[in-house]
């Protein structure tokens, strides 16, 4: 239930502190005074699209906060638990806007996303707009009040899962055929492009290799003629690094034998010596090792050519030729097997088709139980909304199709008799926008009834009745706030009458700004603006009177 609803410049309210009770709360209030600008702002703190005009002129952001006691909101309750936000018995929604239109949004003091809010939004209240008749012929929309008065949400969402599979494997067929089709000219491709890259031998050489033997037997010459000045330098010119050490080696035994501190230099100068004839003997043997090969260099040569025009044919570097012809060799296979491949999504799509239909079967049987229930209580309805001896049908048709649809097999269509003896005809050729209006209130009471969310707000959803017709829909109203809490706008005297409580709305200027706010009336306060309501600008004695009778009325 919402217990406070607070709003700090928001629109052109500066601050307004609301207050609210459990059973029938009514909004009264001249017209643009600001009563759907608090809807306004309870929307805004219940997740929807945040605007910089949501910020009031010369304000720096907008703040609505709105507190529920969700002690009796299981559903609530276990949402907040498993998103660890539970406080006890207490709900506090929060949102701030700046003037740039970003915004902020809370949940018991903890940072969360939209989603979060709509989604908790949802558990907690109900908004019945003034503009929902407006909606009420649409097929769509026919469909989902059917469903939301069958309860069908579960095999609904089962029905759309099933069809999205059926759709997959319908897409998965669909691109397999194209491909089946332009499977000859690929294949004879894959198949030219497969032998290229068998010639080459991928799988017996190891292209790195090749291309380190290469450049060696390339540069034979010359590094034959390198190794062989190295060789030189080191040991077979006369004064070669090696003979020069060894007569410093010779020197240095000699200072050992006058002090044996030096036997580490003399050790290190040996080691030296030493590594140097084992890299000579080394060098030896990689020179008799150098041999020009044009034979062999040919060979490679062909095989680096054939890996490079293969690479660059097909925009790859060399490293990656190998899985390249992998990639080719699994395509060709694929494509050559595609015939069982559709042959076996085909079984696959008619399995998921017969479980489309069995769960889409379920669903039109709950449809047209509901069906049968819903036209009996809006034809019961009409009777009592100047609309006496009327008659609401809900046809629900489930006509063949070749192809599953997300939401189910039927045609929904609400048809209506506003009179005694006409045959019922689609509710958007017969009905006039009083009766529309009237209709979707019916609906709206019936299926908010069958409901669990402990607020429900109807704005002017009153539209289009008034007299007799007026009071038994803020009787309806009363009824449904014994069970829930209702917050109504209306400019009804006779459905403002019916509230537990009354708040009324009203807006005053200075300083060239206009500003509104909101208190609760007093008994007395109410009889005033329901006389208002009555009579006009000027109360008179009569329509104070009449208000008290009206008033009196609903106590009886």
């Amino acid at each position: 239930m919402l217990v406070a609803l607070n709003v700090k410049d928001f629109a052109i309210i500066t601050s307004s502190a609301l207050e609210l009770q459990s059973g029938m709360t009514t909004l009264t209030g001249e017209t643009g005074a600001g009563k759907s600008i608090l809807l306004g702002a309870l929307g805004l703190v219940l997740g929807d699209r945040a605007s910089p005009s949501a910020v009031r002129d010369g304000a720096e952001r907008a703040e609505i906060s709105a507190v529920f006691d969700v002690s009796n909101v299981q559903e609530a309750t276990d949402w907040l638990h498993d998103h660890s936000m539970d406080q006890d018995d207490e709900c506090i929604l929060r949102r701030v806007v700046s003037k740039d239109g970003k915004s902020r949004a809370f949940i018991n003091g903890s940072p969360v996303t939209l989603r979060n809010l709509k989604e908790l939004g949802r558990l907690l209240v109900n908004i019945h707009g003034q503009h929902d008749h407006q909606l009420i012929t649409s097929p769509d929309k026919q469909r989902d009040i059917l469903d939301d008065f069958g309860e069908c949400q579960q095999l609904i969402k089962t029905t759309s899962e099933v069809w999205q599979q059926w759709s997959d494997t319908q897409r998965k067929i669909s691109t397999a055929q194209q491909r089946l089709e332009a499977r000859g000219d690929r294949l004879d491709t894959l198949r030219y492009q497969i032998q290229e890259f068998e010639k080459l031998s991928l799988e017996s050489i190891d292209l790195d290799a090749i291309d380190v033997e290469h450049r060696r037997l390339a540069n034979a010459t010359e590094l034959g003629d390198l190794s062989n000045r190295v060789m030189d330098h080191l040991q077979d010119d006369p004064k070669s690094v090696l003979s020069q050490l060894s007569q410093v080696e010779k020197s240095v035994t000699e200072l050992l034998s006058h002090d044996n501190t030096t036997a580490e230099i003399a050790d290190l100068i040996s080691a030296a010596r030493i590594q140097l004839e084992e890299a000579v003997d080394t060098l030896r043997q990689y020179s008799h090792g150098i041999e020009p090969q044009p034979q062999r260099l040919n060979e490679l040569d062909s095989i680096l050519s054939s890996a490079h025009q293969l690479a660059k044919k097909h925009s790859i570097d060399t490293s990656e030729l190998s899985a390249y012809s992998e990639k080719l060799t699994n395509e060709f296979n694929e494509l050559e097997s595609m015939d069982e491949s559709v042959d076996s999504l085909n079984k696959e799509l008619e399995t998921i088709t017969k479980s489309y239909l069995t769960v889409a079967k379920k669903l039109t049987a709950k449809r047209r139980k509901a069906a049968k229930q819903l036209e009996d209580y809006l034809t019961q309805a009409m009777q009592t909304l100047g609309m006496k001896g009327g008659k609401f049908c809900i046809e629900c048709s489930s006509k063949p199709t070749d192809k599953p649809l997300v939401n189910g097999l039927d045609h929904i269509l609400f048809n209506v008799s506003a009179n005694p003896g006409a045959a019922p005809r689609p509710m958007s050729d017969v009905a006039s926008g009083g009766e529309l209006s009237r209709l979707s209130l019916a609906v709206q009471l019936i299926t908010s009834e069958r409901h669990r969310v402990p607020t429900l707000i109807f704005d002017e959803v009153d539209t289009g009745v008034g007299g007799g017709v007026a009071e038994t829909v803020g009787q309806q109203l009363r009824k449904l706030g014994d069970r829930c809490q209702v917050l109504c706008v209306t400019h009804l005297p006779q459905v403002a009458a019916q509230g537990h409580f009354h708040v009324k709305v009203s807006k005053k200027s200075n300083d060239n700004k206009t500003l509104a706010e909101s208190r609760t009336l007093s008994k007395e306060e109410s009889l005033e603006e329901i006389a208002r309501m009555l009579g006009g600008v000027k109360i008179t004695k009569r329509t104070l009177e009449h208000a008290r009778e009206m008033l009196a009325s609903v106590n009886d």
